[in-house]
């Protein structure tokens, strides 16, 4: 009996492509945004028996950005994991993708850097009426510094996705990727 052999459409790169880490990162990045997004609807769906109308409402709102976020997160799951194992489908919308979350990335660092006047007012005025209160402070100080290191990852998101969806479709990355049969 013969050994069949499946043959792959365009050249086997199996170097070294940078493009296929960052995919991987966008991967794990997603991943993680979709257990932090389960846990705090979790968190939110358990506190939901005692609020009032208003905090009812506010909660609800709360929650459909959490799903929408998770469903998102989810279909880029998808996205990176087919451009993993190079399929073709997967190609083209995890450009448009990346393209949206560098859209998503402008808009939300932009409204962060709108923002951080009050931000920083706000929290310098709590540090001080809080000096006396070390571990008060202290978490202040840690808000100053996750709001600063998001504006930086957000800033530095974005040169990264648009090299990535622009990677994504030279030529050689492209012959890379099989097509259904």
């Amino acid at each position: 009996m013969p050994v069949m052999a499946r043959a792959e459409s365009g050249p086997a790169s199996r170097g070294f492509a940078l493009w296929r880490v960052v995919v991987w990162l966008l991967l794990l990045l997603a991943a993680f945004g979709c257990v932090q997004y389960f846990s705090h609807a979790q968190l939110l769906w358990a506190h939901r028996v005692n609020l009032s109308p208003a905090d009812s409402a506010a909660m609800q709102r709360m929650l459909a950005w959490d799903i929408g976020y998770l469903v998102a997160a989810l279909v880029l799951i998808v996205l990176c994991a087919g451009c993993i194992l190079r399929q073709a489908w997967a190609r083209a919308p995890l450009r448009v993708a990346a393209g949206v979350l560098v859209l998503w990335a402008l808009v939300s660092g932009g409204m962060m850097v709108a923002q951080w006047p009050q931000f920083d007012r706000a929290s310098a005025e709590a540090l001080a009426q809080l000096g006396h209160d070390a571990a008060l402070g202290e978490a202040v100080v840690h808000a100053r510094r996750v709001f600063r290191i998001t504006m930086a990852l957000k800033g530095a998101a974005i040169p990264v996705l648009l090299w990535l969806a622009w990677r994504l479709g030279t030529p050689a990355v492209r012959m890379q990727f099989r097509h259904r049969r």
